[in-house]
């Protein structure tokens, strides 16, 4: 084999590997650019504000943080359920603007791309299943977290419709106002056996 042929296979060989590891990253963000197409539009405000789209609007009133839940049963007084991380206590309220419609999608967006839902535990005095909003009428709606303390610096609260057809679906981004002092502010009064059904 001469000089020659030992060169072209190994082009051909580097090519290759080029062409493969092409492939595998273009395979790897496909998945992400198709499901980015599919997201919503969503309207974007923060807390106090009415953030308002063509199906709904909405208003973040207060957040709050605890260590415990209280837990869904005083029968014998059970403990509360702590975590190892924070809770995190969204107080909003909704109003549809057409029909009645719920909030399928609750979620609460980090940094980094790390997306938790609302309501991870069983067994607490949680705020339970959404209620329905009605047109014209303002109803109150709590949403529970349960994140790690560092995750809580720039969180953002995703709300929507949902449905099977995401990027028809309305949907409304708040930012939590959650800088790094505030995030200190909240896991330093975050408070043990919190129960939402005593608190307005």
């Amino acid at each position: 084999m001469n000089v020659r042929q030992v060169l072209l296979r190994s082009g051909a060989g580097i090519g290759g590997t080029a062409l493969l590891a092409g492939a595998m990253w273009l395979h790897s963000i496909l998945p992400q650019l198709e499901a980015a197409q599919l997201d919503p539009i969503r309207d974007g405000g923060t807390v106090g504000e009415e953030i308002r789209n063509r199906d709904f609007s909405v208003r973040v009133e207060k957040v709050e943080a605890a260590r415990s839940l209280a837990p869904s049963l005083s029968l014998g007084d059970p403990p509360p359920v702590g975590t190892d991380g924070i809770y995190l206590i969204v107080r909003l309220r909704a109003t549809s603007h057409r029909e009645p419609l719920q909030l399928r999608t609750v979620e609460l967006e980090t940094p980094g791309g790390y997306t938790f839902k609302q309501d991870p535990r069983t067994g607490t005095a949680s705020a339970g299943a959404q209620p329905t909003f009605e047109p014209m009428i303002w109803t109150p709606a709590t949403v529970v977290f349960e994140l790690p303390k560092k995750r809580l610096e720039g969180a953002h609260l995703i709300v929507g419709t949902g449905g099977l057809l995401p990027q028809l679906s309305a949907a409304a981004d708040i930012d939590l106002g959650i800088t790094g002092n505030r995030a200190d502010q909240l896991t330093g009064s975050a408070v043990e056996r919190y129960d939402i059904r005593d608190r307005p």
